[in-house]
């Protein structure tokens, strides 16, 4: 029941004085004085044992004599030396816009540095107007007095053939980086007078005539073809007086005095051709 220590201690205290007691009354009576002084001194050195705690840890033993050890004197005059600080670094300061890298991490294997990719160079830009387009529309240039002619249908179905008259010019613009041209139609029969204009360019990229046109009637197209000698082809998308169609634009030269136009459009069979132009100076 007792962990402390104290408490049995303190029992073996008082069966200890209780013992010295009754052993010096007893030899009161039987021994003369000088006994009584001997036994008297006899009992403090029973009285003397010292209990131990089980609980209590062992220090070491000292030896005799030993003193416990002191720090030595300080020498008068003299300065104790301040403790020494760690030198702090401080990193040097980040210019602006400039990135710090993380830092990298115990074992981390540092990555190859990447490649710069050289992008692909852009074709350089057109900075002259084209020697080849301005060659073929030589022969088209000037004022034009036509001939059109609408086959059998192509103005709608079961419409008959019929003829019209056009005046066309058309001349170089933009130092000849492209031709203008201008039409008129009169009109006919079945037919409103219709106008427009139409430009023709070139593209160095593809080495292809350009074709930009839009009329009275809202028609508009965009395209463009190949030139094959006296003559172009255009392929092209637009819409005819609303409707979105594709078409074939035909201008070729006839010598140097004539030129003949053909406008065609896929209406889901084939291209039919709508209208033809023969034209003289």
């Amino acid at each position: 029941m007792f962990t402390n220590g104290a408490v049995p201690s303190l029992f073996l205290a008082v069966a200890i004085a209780s013992n010295g007691s009754i052993a010096m009354a007893g030899s009161s009576a039987t021994k003369p004085a000088t006994q009584t002084s001997s036994a008297s001194k006899a009992a403090p050195a029973a009285m003397s044992v010292s209990w131990v705690d089980p609980f209590d840890e062992p220090s070491p033993p000292v030896k005799p004599g030993a003193r416990p050890a002191a720090a030595a004197p300080a020498k008068p005059g003299a300065t104790t030396p301040a403790p020494v600080k760690p030198r702090a670094t401080t990193p040097p300061p980040v210019k602006p816009g400039a990135t710090t890298a993380a830092p990298v991490k115990p074992g981390a294997t540092a990555a190859a540095p990447a490649k710069l990719e050289v992008a692909a160079a852009a074709p350089p830009a057109q900075s002259l107007p084209s020697k080849e387009l301005e060659v073929f529309m030589k022969a088209f240039e000037g004022r034009w007095k036509c001939s059109t002619n609408f086959p059998a249908g192509s103005l709608g179905p079961g419409s008959q053939p019929i003829s019209a008259r056009t005046d066309l010019s058309i001349k170089k613009e933009f130092g000849g980086f492209s031709w203008h041209g201008e039409f008129k139609l009169a009109k006919t029969a079945i037919t409103s007078a219709t106008s427009g204009v139409f430009q023709i360019g070139y593209a160095a990229g593809p080495k292809q005539a350009t074709f930009l046109s839009y009329d009275s009637v809202g028609s508009a197209m965009m395209g463009a073809g190949t030139l094959a000698g006296d003559s172009v082809t255009f392929a092209e998308e637009g819409f005819l007086k609303g409707t979105k169609v594709s078409v074939r634009e035909t201008l070729a030269a006839k010598g140097p005095r004539k030129l003949f136009h053909k406008f065609e459009i896929e209406q889901g069979h084939g291209y039919q051709v709508i209208a033809e132009d023969t034209c003289m100076k």
